[in-house]
C-alpha cells in the first residue's frame, strides 16, 4: 500500500518511523517543506516516547547517547507545579511514574507516603524519590522537538521511506471524495492510497474533506495562546544553574501558567494563557516582571483546544496537532500522537488498501481515539480545580463552571475515598489513577487524614513498606548522575562557566 505523509514536524517523523519499523512492504513517502516552520514547543514527553525509542513496541536501533546528543535530551522525572493553590509558595510534584503498588487492590505505598510524608508523598514513587535526590535515574525525557527529524530521518530512509522536499499546492479528490493525489510545487502529481495529515494546526489535507468537524474543548480548557522563549545556560548565574532539576516546571501565572523545560543547551520556557483575560502585551510584561528583565520572544502561538470528531476520514488520517490539541500541560500532545500511531498500526493498518480502508476500521479507530482525547481533556481539567482566586482568571477557574462530568464525579468521590485502579477505564495510553492522585493530593482534594482512614480500613496501616522502599530507592540511585553533572557532560558552555 502507498502511504503519503505530509509534514516535517514531530508527528510526521513519528508516523514514518512507526510505519516503517512496525510493518514491511508498504511504500512510504514523507513530504517535508523547508519553507514551512515547525511549531516546535512540545519539549516535554511522557514515558511512552522513551519506550518507543527503546524498542518496547518493536525493535529499533536508537541509542540513548544518540538521543542525548541529537535531541539535546535530558531526563524528566516529574512535573513541579508551583503556586496552583491559594497557599503562598505551595508546590506539589507529579512524578511521571506510579508507585510499585499502584496496581494493587489499594495503592499501599501511596497511602503510606501521603500519611507519613504529607507534603512529600512523591517519595512513594521511584521517580519521585530520585527527583528529591536530584538523581538522573529512570523516567521520561525533555528534548528539542525541532531536531526529531534529524534523529529519525536516516533511520526511516534505511527502512525504505522516500523523503521529498517540497510543498503541496492542492489536494485532488476522486469521485468518492477521497484524496486521489497531491499537486506539488514543481507541478508533479503524487498519488497514494492512504494520506497522513501531519501539517499541524493547518489541517491541510483533512480540512479538504466534506466530513470535517471540530469538537471544542474551549468550555472546559481555557488556554488559547502561548509565548515561547529561551533561557540559555551561558546567561544564567551559578545559583540559577544549580537549581535546575530533572523536572518540567509548571509555574502558575496571573492568567495561566508558565512552562520551564531544561534541555542540554537551554531551558525552554513559555507562558500559556487565556487571551480573553489578559492581552499578549500584558502577558509579555508579566514575564518581564517575573524575571526582572526583558525576554526575547521566540514566536507567538494561537490555538483552539479540541479534537476532530473523526480523526480518520475517507483515506486521510489526521495525526498530532492536525487531529487534536488540548494544551501543553502534562506533555499530552506527543503522548497521544504515539498512542494514535501505535494503535492504528497494530490494529488497523493492513497489507492492502481494501483491508485497511473499511468503515469498520474507521469507526472503531475514531471511537477509540475520541475516548483517548476526551479522557486526557478531563485529566487536564482536574488541574484547574484548585482554590486560588487572587486574579480575575483564577476567580473564574474557582467557580468550577468549566469542569466535566467525570471530573465532578472524581472530586465528589475523593471526599470519601482515594481513587484506585478500578476507578478508571484501563486501555493503552490511558491516564492512570496515580497521575490523577498526584494532582488530587497536590490540590488538597485527597488528604493525609483520608489516607490514614483508608489504611486502617483496608488493613495496610503499617508504614514498614514505605520505609523499606525509600531505603531501596536510595541504594538504586547511588551511582546515577545529578542534573548539573549530566548537563555538563554534553554542554561545553555550561562546563566552561560552571565546571570546577
Amino acid at each position: 500500500m502507498k502511504i503519503v505523509i505530509v509534514g516535517g514536524g514531530t508527528a510526521a517523523w513519528l508516523s514514518a518511523f512507526i510505519f516503517s519499523h512496525a510493518t514491511k512492504g508498504n511504500d512510504i513517502t514523507l513530504i517535508e517543506s523547508m519553507d514551512v516552520p515547525i511549531v516546535g514547543v512540545g519539549e516535554g514527553s511522557t514515558g511512552i516516547f522513551a519506550d518507543l525509542l527503546n524498542g518496547r513496541f518493536f525493535p529499533t536501533d536508537v541509542q540513548f547517547e544518540e538521543v542525548k546528543r541529537v535531541l539535546d535530551a535530558t531526563p524528566k522525572l516529574a512535573i513541579n507545579f508551583k503556586n496552583w493553590t491559594s497557599k503562598k509558595d505551595k508546590n506539589y510534584l507529579s512524578p511521571v511514574d506510579g508507585t510499585p503498588t499502584a496496581t494493587q487492590f489499594k495503592d499501599t505505598l501511596f497511602l503510606q507516603g501521603l500519611k507519613k510524608h504529607r507534603e512529600n508523598y512523591h517519595l512513594s514513587s521511584t521517580c519521585g524519590f530520585n527527583w528529591n535526590e536530584n538523581r538522573m535515574a529512570g523516567g521520561a525525557f525533555h528534548f528539542n522537538t525541532n531536531r526529531v527529524g534529524e534523529l529519525l530521518k536516516n533511520k526511516c530512509i534505511y527502512k525504505g521511506v522516500e523523503v521529498i522536499n517540497g510543498t503541496v499546492q492542492k489536494c485532488i479528490l476522486n469521485e468518492n471524495g477521497e484524496v486521489h493525489s497531491l499537486l506539488m510545487d514543481d507541478n508533479n502529481m503524487l498519488e497514494g492510497d492512504l494520506f497522513v495529515d501531519a501539517t499541524g494546526f493547518k489541517k491541510f489535507l483533512i480540512s479538504e474533506l466534506d466530513e470535517w468537524k471540530w469538537v471544542d474543548y474551549v468550555g472546559h480548557l481555557p488556554m488559547n495562546a502561548a509565548i515561547p522563549f529561551d533561557h540559555r545556560y551561558e546567561d544564567m548565574s551559578e545559583e540559577e544553574f544549580n537549581n535546575i532539576r530533572p523536572e518540567t516546571t509548571a509555574q502558575a501565572m496571573n492568567a495561566g501558567w508558565q512552562w520551564m523545560i531544561p534541555t542540554t543547551h537551554r531551558v525552554g520556557k513559555g507562558y500559556v494563557f487565556d487571551d480573553t483575560m489578559i492581552s499578549e502585551d500584558e502577558a509579555i510584561k508579566e514575564i518581564n516582571d517575573f524575571y526582572g528583565k526583558e525576554i526575547e520572544v521566540r514566536n507567538k502561538i494561537k490555538f483552539r483546544s479540541g479534537r476532530l470528531e473523526k480523526q480518520w476520514m475517507k483515506n486521510v488520517l489526521a495525526i498530532g496537532l492536525s487531529g487534536a490539541f488540548a494544551e501543553p500541560l502534562q506533555a499530552t500532545s506527543i503522548h497521544t500522537t504515539i498512542v494514535q500511531l501505535i494503535e492504528f498500526t497494530r490494529k488497523y493498518l493492513k497489507q492492502s488498501k481494501e483491508e485497511t480502508l473499511t468503515d469498520t476500521n474507521r469507526n472503531k479507530f475514531n471511537t477509540q481515539m475520541s475516548r483517548v482525547y476526551d479522557d486526557m481533556r478531563d485529566f487536564l481539567v482536574l488541574h484547574y480545580t484548585g482554590d486560588r482566586d487572587d486574579t480575575p482568571f483564577w476567580k473564574k477557574i474557582k467557580t468550577q463552571e468549566h469542569i466535566t462530568p467525570q471530573v465532578k464525579e472524581i472530586l465528589e468521590m475523593s471526599k470519601h475515598t482515594i481513587p484506585d485502579m478500578s476507578t478508571f477505564n484501563i486501555y493503552f495510553g490511558h491516564v492512570n489513577n496515580m497521575l490523577w492522585n498526584w494532582t488530587l493530593a497536590g490540590l488538597g482534594h485527597i488528604t493525609p487524614e483520608l489516607a490514614e482512614k483508608e489504611m486502617k480500613y483496608y488493613r495496610v496501616d503499617s508504614e514498614a513498606w514505605i520505609d523499606d522502599h525509600v531505603k531501596r530507592y536510595r541504594l538504586d540511585s547511588q551511582n546515577s548522575q545529578n542534573m548539573q553533572d549530566y548537563i555538563m557532560d554534553v554542554n561545553h558552555l555550561a562546563k566552561e562557566k560552571f565546571g570546577k
